[in-house]
């Protein structure tokens, strides 16, 4: 199963509305640019698990996946994952998206869709290809559940392949007080999300020079005061980061990637 050129698509769509302003807007024009950024992460979304399902149902069918051992809601998973997804995309047509009880009670159902099906590929060796197309897809599901302040799905480890395998183990919780957002370079912050994390590009223009920055789900652009606390391994990485604000000067005082 090939994906939609996920890079394209988002710094096309993106572009149009994370860039910031030069001058002070109503606060109905980003209503309107938050409004239009989860419908473009909900068409991720649609596009994403279209033939999702008929790709992770294969992979049941054959070795190393243990079928047998599965829940019957990650057998499901896909399957389901897909029918509520097509439930959102409907939702997400609401006029008032950013307040639609609609909207965040039907991506809670999806998230609870997801989940047993999450776990599943945590705990068993499912091919490479079918975890390299989850990934985005939970993903995008975590943004909007950061969003509309539903719970997350677990970032679990899958087994590693020829060896032995093992339970995967969540992230650990998100410090109180915590900003989540992106570690990117400065000129990656404007170019949306797909250039987020697109970690061979930051390190490119970090070694060019650039100075790295945090980037919020928002598209809010956060400078970063002591450039020395941010380790490469935080390039293109969601983290949750402690520390002082001053207008959107960050002192950083802890990190954790997500």
């Amino acid at each position: 199963m090939r994906l939609p050129d996920r890079r394209t698509l988002a710094v096309a769509v993106c572009a149009a509305f994370l860039v910031p302003l030069a001058t002070p807007q109503r606060s109905t024009d980003a209503d309107v640019r938050a409004r239009e950024y989860v419908q473009f992460l909900v068409l991720q979304l649609d596009q994403w698990t279209t033939d999702f399902p008929q790709a992770y149902n294969m992979a049941m069918m054959r070795p190393p996946v243990d079928a047998a051992s599965l829940s019957e809601g990650a057998k499901a998973g896909a399957t389901n994952l897909r029918e509520e997804v097509a439930r959102l995309a409907q939702s997400s047509k609401a006029p008032d998206l950013l307040a639609n009880a609609q909207f965040k009670s039907q991506l809670a159902k999806t998230i609870s869709a997801a989940a047993p099906m999450n776990e599943a590929l945590g705990k068993q060796r499912f091919p490479e290809a079918i975890q390299s197309d989850w990934a985005p897809i939970r993903t995008t599901l975590n943004s909007l559940a950061d969003i509309y302040k539903v719970p997350l799905l677990a970032v679990l480890e899958p087994p590693a392949p020829g060896g032995k395998e093992k339970t995967g183990v969540a992230v650990a919780a998100i410090p109180a007080g915590a900003i989540t957002g992106y570690v990117v370079d400065q000129r990656c912050a404007l170019s949306g999300k797909a250039m987020w994390v697109d970690v061979k590009c930051v390190q490119k223009c970090v070694r060019d020079g650039d100075k790295v920055v945090l980037v919020t789900e928002a598209g809010k652009v956060l400078q970063i005061a002591n450039q020395a606390k941010i380790d490469a391994d935080s390039y293109g990485q969601k983290v949750a980061v402690t520390g002082k604000t001053e207008g959107d000067i960050l002192t950083v005082a802890t990190l954790q990637i997500l």
